[in-house]
């Protein structure tokens, strides 16, 4: 994988899987499929006005991570850690910028924080598992 397209995973893919999450594991019995795709849009929209910002530290952390050589010296465990980490500190941030703006409610930060974690972890083990040329 190149630098580039790894930025572009690293920055663009955490909102857009929390979405993918939050619609997953909602209940939407009663739900027709026109009401599910206008607010799985919607959702996703949402999660990438309060997500960028989180997505853009998260971004720059683990870029700072390869830049310095950390993934060859201390191998994809600690990648995987560090992104599982920082995808947490990003959820609940996300979260806390919600409810700031007054969409979410303070108790969904701890929520999103483990929603975080878990992205973190699989883009941890995606974007660490091979060293690219350019790390």
């Amino acid at each position: 994988m190149s630098k580039n397209r790894r930025i572009l995973f690293e920055l663009l893919a955490p909102p857009f899987l929390a979405a993918v999450w939050v619609i997953i594991f909602s209940s939407y019995e009663s739900e027709t499929l026109s009401v599910l795709v206008v607010g799985s849009l919607g959702l996703v929209m949402f999660s990438y006005m309060f997500g960028i910002i989180p997505a853009i530290l998260y971004t720059v952390a683990m870029e700072l991570w390869f830049q310095f050589g950390l993934r060859a010296r201390c191998g994809l465990l600690c990648t995987v850690g560090l992104s599982a980490f920082l995808g947490a500190v990003a959820g609940y941030l996300s979260a806390g910028i919600g409810a700031w703006l007054g969409f979410l409610i303070p108790m969904d930060c701890r929520h999103f924080a483990l929603i975080g974690a878990v992205i973190g972890l699989l883009i941890g083990f995606y974007v660490g598992r091979k060293q690219t040329s350019a790390a």
